[in-house]
């Protein structure tokens, strides 16, 4: 690596791991080589946390940059336009051999302004100033004794617009003072350094924050005691089925409480405060604006609060600050943690702010055009692009998800963009399924729920497991299930008994425990029943599992019967033999088919995939792909039915 990039790699982890300084996947680094030729920036989309020398950033030719500021025929273009000129330009400027389509940061031209070693960040500390109406005047007098004062700018709009006030105004202070500025304070936006050295920036950048935080004057945490299990997840069903409603939109919901939180809600003002708008682009791009703050916590009363905000803004709330309960987050596991700093920071700013004339926030203008910016709305882009996805945030839970169908089913659910709960009573099992589902998709979101479907205390607790983590049911698929291979003059009664308790009993347990959150939530569902062919049609000494597979499908009819009026589909899938990572079709096993047949292990495959219409060998994708049918939208007007994915051996009459 070149030394540039190494520095950059370097500062970037530094301040990118302190969130303090950085939330959610804002901020900027650049170094340029010692010769000035080229500089290393941060890519667009990515945290600073993350980069490293593979990933997370672009060589640009510095002459390059400076030639789009230099390009008076720029000005000429409209906005929109014009900010597609510079997206173009900045692609062209790229001298390196990086293939994957990221892009360079859309402030680019602002760096390539600046010192060798440049950090922008949105520190909360700084915040507290720069968002403020009597901000500057404070800034001034903390930093009147520095040789080379800092260089307040105006707030302007980011990117192209920005850039070139920088320029006009980091002339000016080299007439001036004979020297370029270390530090600039951004209105409504944040903090840049500048400097010769990766060492010198970072020391500054510490030196600037503990000047900043010795006049802050933040609320004192307290101690909170925790609500009510109950009264959060209302609360959480509440939040989903407002989103529900309004955006027709499935979230996961995520509580938050803390000595902060509770210190923010005590304060007697924290409603009118969050009824300003949003301060900084960060808090209008990541957290879509400051909290809402509710009152109420009944679902038509966000609904309605959820509905004013679209019409005011055209982005919906992510974060809630429910009185006398704490902090609600509806996201992905990657997005609320970035939210939960950029809202929890904002409390701060915003009750700091107080004390330097009162909030300064960001006009409708300035709001409308980062919400149309083009390089803003990439940037979403790169956090939502699985939204084509059938089954975008929808809450399962898979049981059996440890191995064979259960494990099919999962895998194939994550691939639709759900969040996967993978419940088996085998938790070594289920985290290889979750090491699986990381490998080939690295966003998704799963949660191991370790589970005795037989066992009611068992269950209860998986769901509320499920809860407290995502705040909500959308789908059950029951897959968990054993075949005991005896005749019936064989056939232990034990055997007999667990079959009952495994495949009728735990289907029973997990279809009540869903569809009462179904019920509550409001907002429809799915549960899917995973039986067999020989529910259908009976196979030789299979006596417990022909039963319990037959009575899992007339379970399912009446459960459709009972569940329909709250918009909760439950159908049944009857796969063919999936012999692919089974437990049931062990060695064992196929040697009893063997035996039963007369033939010989390794025929039995074979054998009984001749039986079907096809011949076709029939998969765990196979049966994936049904359950995904049959909860997704075009499956909407099914329910109660049965259907069979056997490569066609058994004929539904």
């Amino acid at each position: 690596m070149e030394k540039a990039l190494t520095e950059l790699i370097k500062i970037s982890n530094a301040v990118g791991k302190n969130k303090l300084l950085v939330q959610g996947g804002g901020g900027n680094t650049s170094v340029k080589t010692e010769n000035g030729k080229h500089m290393y920036i941060k890519a667009s989309g990515t945290a600073l946390k993350d980069m490293n020398a593979g990933r997370g950033w672009r060589r640009l030719k510095v002459k390059s940059v400076l030639s789009i500021l230099e390009d008076t025929s720029i000005t000429e273009l409209s906005e929109t336009e014009r900010e597609k000129e510079i997206v173009n330009r900045l692609n062209q400027a790229c001298d390196d051999n990086i293939k994957t389509g990221s892009r360079p940061s859309v402030e680019s031209h602002l760096h390539a302004l600046l010192d060798r070693c440049v950090i922008h960040l949105h520190p909360v500390a700084v915040s507290a100033y720069v968002c403020a109406k009597a901000g500057r005047a404070e800034l001034e007098r903390l930093f009147r004794g520095e040789e080379f004062p800092p260089l307040w700018v105006p707030y302007v709009d980011p990117g192209y617009t920005l850039a070139m006030k920088v320029s006009k105004l980091v002339n000016a202070y080299k007439k001036r003072f004979g020297a370029a500025p270390k530090i600039i304070f951004l209105q409504k936006h944040g903090l840049l350094i500048s400097t010769n050295t990766a060492h010198t920036a970072l020391r500054l950048v510490q030196r600037v924050i503990n000047i900043c935080e010795s006049k802050l004057r933040p609320s004192k945490p307290v101690k909170v005691k925790k609500p009510k299990f109950d009264d959060i997840i209302a609360a959480k069903l509440a939040i989903r089925q407002a989103y529900f409603e309004t955006r027709q939109a499935y979230v996961a919901v995520r509580y938050f409480i803390d000595g902060d939180i509770g210190a923010f809600l005590k304060r007697k003002d924290a409603k009118r405060l969050l009824s300003l708008p949003g301060l900084t682009p960060d808090e209008l791009v990541y957290a879509h604006g400051p909290a809402m703050w509710l009152d109420k916590n009944d679902y038509k009363t966000i609904a309605n609060r959820l509905k004013e905000r679209m019409i005011k803004s055209r982005i919906p709330s992510v974060a809630f600050l429910v009185n006398g309960l704490g902090l609600f987050i509806v996201g992905t596991e990657k997005t609320i943690p970035d939210v939960k700093d950029i809202v929890t920071g904002s409390f701060l700013v915003r009750s700091s702010a107080t004390n330097f004339g009162g909030l300064n926030p960001l006009n409708r203008r300035q709001r409308d055009f980062i919400n149309k910016w083009e390089a803003e709305s990439f940037r979403r882009k790169i956090a939502a692009e699985a939204g084509q996805r059938q089954l975008r945030d929808r809450l399962a839970i898979v049981t059996g998800a440890g191995s064979g169908l259960g494990r099919s089913i999962a895998i194939g659910l994550a691939r639709e963009g759900a969040l996967v709960g993978l419940l088996d009573i085998d938790r070594k099992a289920a985290t290889q399924t979750r090491d699986l589902i990381k490998k080939e998709l690295p966003e998704a979101s799963t949660m191991i729920l370790s589970c005795n479907v037989t066992d009611e205390a068992n269950v209860d607790k998986a769901f509320k497991s499920l809860l407290e983590n995502w705040g909500g049911m959308d789908i059950l698929v029951n897959a968990a299930g054993i075949a005991p291979p005896y005749s019936l003059t064989e056939l232990p009664v034990g055997k007999w008994r667990q079959a009952l308790e495994v495949n009728l009993t735990g289907y029973f347990l997990m279809a009540r425990a869903a569809a009462k959150i179904m019920i509550r939530q409001g907002m429809g569902g799915n549960i899917i029943n995973i039986s067999s062919k020989s529910g259908l049609e009976a196979s030789k000494d299979n006596t417990a599992y022909n039963a319990t597979k037959a009575g899992e499908i007339h379970m399912t009819r009446g459960w459709a019967h009972e569940l329909g009026e709250y918009g909760i589909r439950v159908n049944c899938l009857a796969p063919g033999n999936v012999f692919e990572g089974s437990k049931i079709w062990n060695p064992e096993y196929i040697r009893i088919c063997a035996r039963k047949y007369g033939i010989k292990p390794e025929e039995v495959i074979p054998y009984y995939v001749k039986r079907t219409a096809l011949k076709r060998e029939i998969k765990g994708q196979d049966i994936a792909d049904a359950v995904i049918f049959l909860c997704s939208e075009k499956a909407r007007t099914i329910t109660g039915q049965t259907l069979v994915a056997d490569s066609g051996q058994v004929m539904v009459r």
